[in-house]
């Protein structure tokens, strides 16, 4: 089945990745785990002081954002090609504003962390199925962590993995597609993948 809507993440695959995480750790005494599941396990006020942090470090990362080469490229040929764009990120909302408008990008749908629960949860790439008016089963999920090849997976959609250094067994074997850059996006969808 074509391709007929693509699902980015947006650190480290729209954007170049410059959120320092081991810092955010660090200031935010978090052990070395997911953030946004370990805040889950903590109570109220704790909370509130770690996503303090996290949100001090993604703004300052948003307002230096740098966008991956090959991102406009992609979204001009999927625009003429009438496809469906959207951007799943665990950022927040805040962070997601300060990118687009500092790079003037548009998608026709995006969720963060403030509207449904993170990935690798596969509800987020559901929703936005459901709000792209694309099956799942028709959706392409880019990301550069295997949480963002988890979440397409287990909704039913295409993956494909965005490669940095050397990704992990865990993190390629189970992506439909592995990417060098996002341009190879393209002929992706000219294969009718």
């Amino acid at each position: 089945m074509a391709i007929r809507g693509i699902i980015f993440d947006m650190d480290g695959t729209i954007t170049k990745s410059n959120v320092n995480f081991a810092a955010i750790n660090r200031e935010a005494e978090v052990p070395d785990e997911p953030i946004l599941e370990y805040i889950e396990t903590v109570g109220e006020p704790r909370k509130k002081t770690i996503l303090a942090v996290l949100e001090k470090y993604e703004a300052r990362a948003a307002e230096t954002s740098e966008l991956r080469e090959g991102v406009r490229e992609v979204l001009d040929y999927m625009k003429k090609k009438g496809l469906k764009a959207a951007l799943l990120t665990r950022n927040s909302r805040r962070s997601v504003q300060t990118i687009l408008r500092r790079h003037g990008l548009k998608f026709d749908a995006i969720l963060t962390r403030d509207d449904a629960p993170p990935k690798p949860s596969p509800y987020p790439v559901l929703l936005l199925s459901k709000k792209l008016g694309v099956k799942p089963e028709e959706l392409l999920v880019v990301g550069d962590f295997h949480f963002d090849i988890l979440a397409g997976k287990a909704a039913g959609a295409k993956t494909a993995l965005l490669i940095q250094d050397c990704p992990s067994e865990k993190e390629t074997h189970s992506a439909d597609f592995c990417l060098d850059s996002l341009s190879d996006i393209i002929s992706i969808i000219e294969k009718g993948a």
